[in-house]
């Protein structure tokens, strides 16, 4: 029998030095292994896979998976869910702050994107866009206080359909857009 774990409802995970709390929407598994700050070497660890989590102070910790000892869940249900918390559950993303700003960082068909709440000239709305090309960023219309599955399915609709926002040949706003 497999256990399947969604990883946007770890809420904590148990280490050798006990329980710790876990920003919502940041625990991510992937390959482990460490790199070189200065001269970008690195160590394999024999494709070992590993995680990375934020605690709810701030903190970074990551480490071989096999260093986990438990995980504590949120059930969806019982967990009231920010609308970016949200975004990253339905898009099977990740919540990312750089520059003071947060958004959900997700994979689709081996491409990155991301999707925000920015300021545009109607007040914040959902942006959506390639990873790093946030100048092609769509405008789907969708206001702070929408429904956030709207939002999901439109991305998701577009990206099924072959449409990838910043690269040539897409609009910059979409057509249901006011």
């Amino acid at each position: 029998m497999n256990l399947h774990v969604n990883a946007n409802e770890v809420a904590a995970v148990l280490l050798a030095d006990g329980w710790h709390e876990v920003r919502a929407g940041t625990f991510v598994t992937g390959p482990f292994a460490f790199a070189g700050a200065t001269d970008g070497s690195s160590a394999d660890i024999g494709g070992q896979p590993g995680f990375a989590l934020t605690t709810d102070e701030g903190a970074a910790v990551m480490g071989p998976l096999s260093s986990l000892l438990a995980v504590r869940l949120e059930a969806a249900q019982d967990q009231e869910r920010t609308p970016l918390q949200e975004l990253a559950y339905r898009l099977d993303g990740r919540i990312l702050t750089a520059g003071g700003a947060e958004s959900v960082r997700f994979t689709h068909a081996g491409e990155d994107f991301e999707v925000w709440l920015g300021a545009t000239k109607y007040g914040p709305r959902w942006l959506f866009a390639a990873a790093g090309e946030r100048d092609g960023a769509v405008d789907y219309g969708f206001a702070e206080k929408d429904p956030v599955d709207q939002v999901a399915r439109a991305v998701m609709g577009d990206l099924k359909a072959g449409m990838r926002p910043g690269r040539p040949g897409t609009a910059t706003d979409h057509p249901d857009a006011d």
